[in-house]
């Protein structure tokens, strides 16, 4: 059944139709994250550089902000001056599955705002007039939330797993 026809027939749609409907949102959503995977995964200087290993680095955004604060109130134990670790693979697939993996999680998160859309298109459909009230921006509100979330992982949380397991003997 073309994807035309299931916006204009939405109420007579058998079960089987629904799930072709389905399958076509789960193959496009699917297709966005494995293309933004492709991408990240031939982008590896910057998905490692600045993504993975930015908070390694002491001139990180977090690691300075914390160190201008920690000037401005005299606490000198928040400047973070080194991390001394090393990095290394003790297996054999380690570097390649680490490379894969981490180019599926870019390719996600980038593509997290389309396969939001997909899931918003196929649900839609079956939301009530009053119901579509609340649901305003809704995409925009999803993907602000979402990327938040991204964002306080990477910035606090990822440079405060760095330091602590950097500094861990």
């Amino acid at each position: 059944m073309a994807l035309d026809q299931y916006q204009e027939e939405e109420e007579g749609m058998s079960f089987l139709d629904h799930l072709e409907a389905l399958r076509f949102h789960i193959l496009r959503s699917v297709s966005a994250i494995l293309i933004f995977t492709i991408i990240a995964f031939l982008a590896k200087d910057i998905v490692f550089g600045v993504i993975v290993l930015g908070p390694s680095k002491v001139d990180f955004l977090t690691y300075r902000l914390l160190c201008d604060l920690g000037n401005y109130f005299g606490i000198s134990a928040l400047c973070i001056d080194e991390l001394p670790f090393t990095l290394q693979s003790r297996q054999m697939t380690g570097q390649f599955t680490m490379h894969m993996t981490s180019s599926l999680v870019v390719g996600f998160v980038v593509a997290f705002p389309y396969v939001f859309w997909e899931f918003w298109r196929f649900v839609k459909p079956a939301l009530s007039e009053n119901e579509l009230k609340g649901t305003r921006f809704v995409i925009f509100w999803v993907s602000f939330f979402f990327f938040l979330g991204a964002a306080f992982g990477f910035y606090l949380l990822g440079p405060f797993t760095f330091n602590f397991l950097a500094s861990l003997s």
